[in-house]
């Protein structure tokens, strides 16, 4: 019975550290996310290849990110196809999900560009990006976060 208590106790603290290991990264602003498959609105999954990634560096929001689903308006220039922008203007908040989630909010402020973007990251590094944009279906990545 004491060996199971102990493993509880030693599991747990496990989950604890990992856990805030990862608020820590997320915390830092510095870290990013490489999917490694989309699911489009429509349900259907496509896998990726390496390249692509959505990266936080202090006060800079990278992103590269490809795109299928539906646009509601077509873009002027063929390459605005996916997401596909650097910018500073965004704001970033990061709160604490249930079971060893933390989850991080970006919402993008530029006028072309206007795209709010969810991660939520899991305690074993594993993360899931949803990528809302006004002018298009709203589309998801899973893959891993990786600090910088």
């Amino acid at each position: 019975m004491i060996l199971c208590f102990a493993g509880t106790i030693i599991q747990t603290n496990a989950q604890d550290t990992t856990k805030q290991t990862i608020k820590t990264i997320v915390d830092s602003k510095h870290f990013s996310f490489e999917p490694i498959n989309i699911t489009t609105g429509r349900g259907s999954i496509k896998q990726l290849t390496p390249g692509y990634i959505f990266q936080i560096n202090g006060d800079t929001l990278k992103t590269y990110l490809p795109y299928f689903g539906r646009a509601y308006t077509a873009p002027i220039n063929s390459s605005d196809v996916g997401f596909d922008f650097t910018t500073t203007d965004f704001t970033y908040a990061v709160s604490e999900g249930k079971r060893n989630r933390v989850i991080v909010d970006v919402k993008t402020n530029g006028r072309v560009n206007n795209v709010e973007f969810s991660l939520v990251v899991y305690d074993n590094g594993s993360a899931y990006l949803r990528a809302n944009a006004s002018d298009r279906q709203s589309v998801s990545y899973n893959g891993k976060v990786r600090t910088k």
